[in-house]
């Protein structure tokens, strides 16, 4: 799994308050501050575009919750299952058991 920004997002965690963002999908995920853009962000197999052009996922990140904009091409089941098995990698445990939404709903990462 391609992961990017983990040192990023593991030091940001630490503090009490902070934002980020996040694109990923099932090839891995992408962690960046919240002055760029989802859209200028991409990896092997990741690439968010505007109007669902991309195959990623677009998603802001703040303390102890992942909200994960609407893209048409992924289920509120499919967007849990990627969740999952982004944050069981080692070097994200610092977001273990952090909430997340999708459209607003709560998604139950499968554990």
């Amino acid at each position: 799994m391609y992961l990017q920004g983990v040192d990023f997002i593991s030091d940001l965690a630490l503090r009490p308050h902070f934002q980020a963002k996040m694109v990923f999908n099932e090839a891995g995920a992408i962690f960046f501050p919240t002055a760029c853009e989802h859209r200028d962000q991409s990896g092997p197999s990741i690439s968010y575009a505007d109007n669902y052009k991309g195959n990623a996922l677009a998603a802001m990140i703040s303390p102890g919750l992942i909200e994960v904009r609407y893209h048409n091409a992924f289920t509120d089941a499919a967007v849990a299952s990627i969740l999952s098995e982004i944050l069981s990698e080692p070097g994200l445990a610092c977001m273990a058991g952090w909430k997340a939404s999708y459209q607003g709903r709560d998604l139950r990462p499968e554990s």
